[in-house]
């Protein structure tokens, strides 16, 4: 679990801050630009689609006027001949040709008619009584969409006038306007959008969608758009109760009189802007999946960063705690690259700079006491010596005049036998204070000198069942330390091997070169109770054994361990493979 307030915490909440913040400044910009270019490619693409659709209805609409209108002036010429040369029967059929071709060639006409100049039809279709056409009719566009069988047409006029201007007539067709209705729907339109072709008054004359045109009603209260398009003379665009619409003004595209007709597309805006809606959702899917992406990033980040910190610190804990690290400590936990890892390379040093000086520290303070302990030892081996040779000598004397039956005998025989340990005693004691401080002479053959003491002790660890496995490394060095030093040293620890096997056992006396190549190591391995850990170093004091009250002085691991000190070597105690038994390693300085 993170911590509130940790590095990794604060490592979260800046890439966080760091990715949300450009993110959504980015995000933002980005659906507020894919909204405005898509607003402006709908709109700039539905009004190409009205403008085309416009263009071909106006085109449609105005070629069957020009037809009219030049049927007209046709009829008009001919007009004009027949009443100079009063040719009825001719202008007649010519009038007939004429109307069969129009129809043919304009079959936008639904009907036809030629009007006299007082309102009277002269030729071609009938019309409604309360059709008032006649002199006073303008051509162009007349009237509202009617529906006649459910179908939307619009009545088209036309005057034929003579080549002097004078009116002969009048042409009034109705066109049926379907075409408009066919022509919206053939028309690509995106989902939810809809045509409408409305006249003056708002009243659709086709549309796209399905809705009946018959019985319509004006849209100009209803549709926002219909007002605007019919009260425009361009084109345009709004947006409006969800809906988006464009629109254009059919007058636009006439250069001769028309009507108000418009021409709109709507679509509501959640079809119009779909692509705008997608586009906000994919940027937020996008900056969430990149917030996921740099959260997950950032943990492993921080608590890659944060690890080798925490371990840092645990590892200073421990230093202060333990008050530095000794040489043969494992190596920290730490692995970083980098700032870290040199900061825990400088902190190892330190921390085995430490080590190095309690170590030493500790070894002075010991060696102040073992100093002190031989000079006091000298001492009193120099003072009580000369006695104890005296009561040995007079003890041995009158065990000399005592037979075996003698009552006096036992008592002078317990005398003599402690008087003789007490000189041993005192003669460790005066070997404890004269060890000699390093080594001036010759270089010490270490294999040599373990094969002469293995066979020096070999009747004694023969009649104690002991065998003797000697493992030597060949070509050593020459070792700087005496050789009676090294030999008492070897004969102690041999001899302490044997007394731990008091059922017999192996001992494996093994010799090489240590890692670093500097100093020559030999191990007496055992295969003994072992050593309790909490004793390890209290085994090397003087006076303290481990033996029966009578079998021991207490000296012989403080005496090799002094001697070991005296040419600047170490000892140490470990567990034997596989856990039974112990191990002495003694290492030695090679002779440079």
């Amino acid at each position: 679990m993170i911590k509130r307030g940790s590095l990794t915490m604060r490592v979260l909440v800046v890439l966080a801050l760091a990715t949300i913040t450009p993110t959504m400044v980015v995000g933002y910009l980005a659906i507020r630009r894919a909204r405005d270019d898509l607003e402006r490619e709908v709109v700039r693409g539905n009004l190409a689609l009205i403008r085309a659709l416009g263009s071909s209805v106006d085109g449609t609409l105005q070629s069957a006027r020009r037809a009219l209108d030049l049927a007209a002036a046709s009829w008009a010429d001919e007009r004009t001949r027949a009443a100079a040369g009063d040719e009825a029967p001719a202008t007649r059929r010519a009038t007939a040709r004429l109307l069969r071709r129009l129809r043919r060639e304009v079959p936008l006409f639904a009907t036809i008619s030629i009007v006299s100049v007082d309102g009277q039809v002269l030729y071609g279709d009938p019309i409604a009584a309360n059709e008032n056409v006649g002199a006073h009719t303008f051509g162009g566009y007349i009237g509202d969409v009617v529906y006649e069988g459910g179908r939307p047409r619009v009545r088209v006029v036309s005057q034929a006038r003579s080549r002097t201007g004078e009116l002969v007539g009048v042409f009034v067709a109705q066109l049926d306007l379907r075409f408009i209705s066919e022509a919206l729907a053939s028309a690509r339109l995106g989902q939810g959008a809809r045509l409408l072709v409305v006249d003056g008054d708002g009243i659709p004359v086709a549309r796209s969608d399905d809705v009946p045109l018959a019985g319509a009603t004006s849209l100009r209260a209803d549709d926002p758009a219909v007002d605007r398009a019919l009260g425009s003379a361009k084109e345009g665009n709004l947006e409006s109760g969800g809906v988006v619409a464009v629109y254009r003004n059919l007058s636009s595209y006439q250069t001769l009189r028309g009507v108000r007709w418009a021409i709109i597309l709507e679509q509501p805006t959640a079809y119009a802007y779909a692509l705008a809606r997608k586009t906000t959702r994919d940027t937020i899917v996008a900056g969430l999946v990149v917030l996921a992406v740099a959260l997950v990033v950032g943990f492993l980040l921080a608590t890659r960063l944060t690890r080798p910190l925490r371990a840092l610190a645990e590892r200073a804990d421990a230093i202060a705690h333990e008050g530095g690290i000794p040489d043969d400590a494992p190596p920290a936990p730490v692995d970083a690259m980098g700032e870290i890892g040199h900061l825990a390379q400088r902190i190892e040093e330190m921390a085995r700079r430490i080590g190095e000086r309690e170590q030493l520290q500790a070894a002075l303070a010991h060696g102040d006491r073992l100093a002190t302990v031989g000079t006091m030892s000298a001492s009193v081996a120099h003072e009580i010596n000369n006695p104890l040779t005296t009561v040995l000598g007079y003890a041995k004397l009158l065990l000399e005049d005592k037979g075996q039956d003698h009552p006096d005998r036992a008592g002078l025989e317990l005398i003599s036998d402690e008087a003789a340990r007490m000189k041993t005693i005192v003669g460790a004691l005066l070997d404890y204070s004269r060890s000699e401080r390093g080594h001036r002479g010759e270089p010490t053959d270490v294999n040599e000198l373990v094969q002469r003491t293995a066979a020096l002790l070999s009747p004694a660890l023969k009649r104690g069942r002991v065998t003797v496995e000697l493992d030597l490394a060949p070509h050593l060095p020459g070792a700087a330390a005496a050789p009676h030093e090294l030999q008492q040293i070897f004969v102690n620890l041999a001899q302490n091997a044997a007394q731990a096997m008091s059922e017999g056992g192996r001992l494996q006396v093994a010799t090489g070169l240590c890692a670093d190549d500097v100093a020559i190591e030999v191990t007496f391995t055992d295969e003994g109770p072992g050593v309790d850990p909490a004793l390890r170093e209290t085994i090397f004091e003087p006076f303290f054994t481990t033996k029966e009250v009578g079998s021991g002085t207490g000296l012989g691991l403080a005496v090799c361990r002094h001697l070991v000190f005296g040419f600047r070597g170490r000892m140490e105690i470990t567990d034997a493979p596989g856990g039974h038994g112990a191990r002495f390693r003694v290492v030695i300085p090679i002779q440079e």
